[in-house]
């Protein structure tokens, strides 16, 4: 049976679905089946009829009986039935959530955003996984008095722009309160952190690159900055893990954890890894955009290039049947199309190729600025 680590959003979805937010059957849909619908989409493919679901302890928390699947481009959608093993780890505010079954009130305020302007009654919080914001905004408004309920963010990757703003409603109104008004407040500022992904082949220059930028970005900017490459956190962080998909998806997934709280607490975190696929990169981007910044950056050299540079010798065992799942051989590389930067596609220098994205980091070609 494959074991999937859920995110924090469908942690939240899994949450509302217990508390009877999708109605009473304990289940998961596909996407067509409407917007009021608790979904599961998964990396990759789905090999079994089981699914194990782990928390952010990587503790099973419950098992679906997988009854239809649906490939997407970002992985599969999976439907079927869910069997809950244990609780998951405590979520903040706990006795504000559904599930802590408080009772509903007839009238209640879903604040969408950051607070502002006066209050009053029930206000029903969204929580987006980030836990310092909601954090402030709940302690605010009990400081005035306010009664409080706390509704996870179902991850629901199917539903965006208002038909999302209509499932908050949907669900606000199922789990807490028979009428519920939408007020939208200050959008959340992005923080002062930045998390920068060099993907490319192994071999294209990425690492160097990373290194100078790095240095640049030190002597350039007032915040702290760490790199973490791909070669250190195999070492250090990710010793165990093979070549496989599965071990890939999780050896980025870690980077991109690690990434997103130094950025969280405003520092510049420089990440590189190969980072194959498109669906582990999103991954990385959504845990950035919710605390600071991400800029994508593809090292372009073409394959070519990178064999013939080769100074480890993998490629030619990867030719040979030596090493399995090598990227760009015998395992695809997924190219970005939503990169924010290409450098080495024209052979330029490593020096070359970090002032570019330095130029991009700092908004200026004179690199000048201060972030």
């Amino acid at each position: 049976m494959n074991e999937i680590r859920l995110s924090a959003l469908q942690l939240g979805e899994l949450e509302l679905m217990r508390a009877g937010a999708y109605g009473h059957a304990l289940r998961y849909d596909l996407p067509g089946k409407g917007s009021h619908s608790a979904t599961l989409l998964v990396p990759g493919t789905v090999a079994s009829a089981g699914l194990t679901l782990l928390d952010t302890e990587a503790t099973p928390i419950a098992r679906v009986r997988v009854l239809e699947t649906l490939p997407g481009d970002a992985g599969t959608w999976v439907g079927g039935l869910v069997e809950v093993l244990r609780e998951p780890a405590a979520p903040p505010f706990a006795g504000l959530r559904p599930t802590a079954a408080t009772a509903p009130v007839s009238d209640a305020t879903l604040l969408l955003g950051r607070r502002h302007g006066r209050l009053d009654g029930t206000v029903i919080v969204v929580d987006s996984a980030d836990a310092h914001a909601l954090g402030q905004t709940v302690r605010g408004l009990r400081t005035d008095g306010l009664d409080v309920r706390v509704l996870p963010e179902p991850a629901a990757a199917h539903v965006s722009g208002a038909d999302r703003t209509e499932l908050l409603e949907h669900l606000a109104s199922v789990v807490f309160a028979s009428n519920v008004r939408v007020i939208r407040g200050e959008a959340a500022a992005p923080g002062e952190g930045l998390v920068v992904l060099f993907t490319g082949l192994s071999g294209s220059g990425k690492s160097t690159i990373a290194r100078q930028v790095t240095r640049r970005l030190r002597s350039e900017t007032s915040q702290r900055v760490t790199l973490l490459d791909g070669d250190e956190v195999r070492a250090m962080l990710s010793s165990g893990l093979g070549f496989s998909r599965e071990d890939r998806e999780l050896n980025v997934r870690r980077i991109g954890w690690v990434a997103s709280q130094i950025a969280a607490h405003g520092g510049i975190a420089i990440c590189a890894p190969i980072a194959p696929y498109e669906s582990m990169r999103a991954e990385m981007r959504e845990l950035a955009e919710r605390v600071g910044r991400f800029v994508l950056v593809h090292v372009a050299t073409p394959l070519e290039v990178c064999e013939a540079r080769d100074r480890k010798g993998l490629y030619a065992k990867a030719r040979a049947g030596e090493i399995k799942e090598f990227t760009g051989i015998s395992d695809p590389y997924e190219e970005p199309t939503d990169a924010d930067v290409v450098v080495g596609r024209d052979g330029s220098s490593p020096e070359a190729a970090a002032s570019q994205v330095v130029a991009q980091l700092l908004g200026t070609h004179e690199g000048s600025y201060t972030i």
